[in-house]
């Protein structure tokens, strides 16, 4: 099958990726809304799965684009989200969607999905026999045993972490509530990922307290989220090969990235 992928997670977007490739299908990845848009108005996919908050333009922007293109037959699309509320797949399932999958999801989970639609089976690759003792078997799992895989992925995180929290401090402290909504989304994914619990469930609680626009306790919850993330960071350092948050890219200063929060809003 060919499937175009669109997600501005990084992590997310390379394991999905990798799963689907293992399998043997061809995949098209892409980093925003308007990538998305044009890689199907260039070429017919036989499914497209797009995140539902994208930079540029959201999923549902290109989802209204796609429905909206008479000249080719009805596409198959399936938004990805973490959004993971009935009221929300329900939103979702109105404004198009075929289907719903909410983040973070295991193959399985996406395989059962695209039975439904095409017939066709996504195996994931068995754990590889030689991976080092010294990865969580959960871990490798999550990525079908490839321990590369997971390396790149861990570096991915340990270089974008710091941005992130960032993020989620600036519209703290501005009182941005739909930024930090937007921000606590993107990383309640990535953490998602390597198991982080905890992490995951403060990113939560920021999430929804941006929804609800009430801001009061969220600078007790982020100091909670610091605390997470610096044990995922110190775990993710040995997968990754490095020693050091200067290694991956990482500042111990969140305050030196307000700049960059302020850039790139999301």
């Amino acid at each position: 099958m060919r499937i175009l992928l669109a997600d501005d997670q990084n992590e997310i977007r390379m394991l999905t990726a990798h799963q689907l490739r293992g399998a043997g299908h061809s995949v098209v990845e892409v980093a925003n809304g308007e990538a998305a848009l044009a890689e199907f108005l260039q070429s017919p996919f036989d499914i497209i799965l797009l995140d539902e908050q994208m930079p540029v333009l959201s999923g549902v922007a290109v989802l209204h684009a796609i429905r909206a293109d008479t000249s080719t037959p009805r596409q198959v699309v399936i938004a990805l989200t973490g959004y993971n509320t009935e009221p929300d797949r329900l939103r979702l399932l109105n404004e198009g969607f075929d289907f719903v999958i909410g983040k973070p999801f295991r193959l399985d989970q996406l395989e059962a999905t695209l039975l439904s639609v095409f017939d066709f089976h996504v195996r994931p690759k068995p754990p590889s026999a030689d991976s080092s003792p010294s990865v969580p078997k959960t871990l490798l799992q999550t990525v079908g045993g490839d321990e590369r895989l997971l390396r790149r992925m861990s570096r991915v995180f340990l270089r974008d972490s710091s941005k992130r929290m960032a993020q989620i401090a600036a519209s703290i402290r501005r009182n941005r509530p739909d930024n930090l909504a937007s921000a606590a989304h993107a990383l309640k994914g990535s953490v998602a990922i390597f198991g982080a619990s905890e992490a995951q469930r403060c990113c939560q609680q920021l999430q929804e307290a941006g929804r609800s626009r009430e801001l009061s306790n969220a600078g007790k919850i982020l100091a909670q989220l610091k605390e997470e993330i610096a044990k995922l960071e110190a775990n993710l350092r040995g997968y990754a090969g490095q020693t050091s948050p200067s290694a991956s890219g990482a500042s111990p200063n969140l305050e030196r990235h307000d700049s960059v929060a302020k850039r790139k809003p999301r």
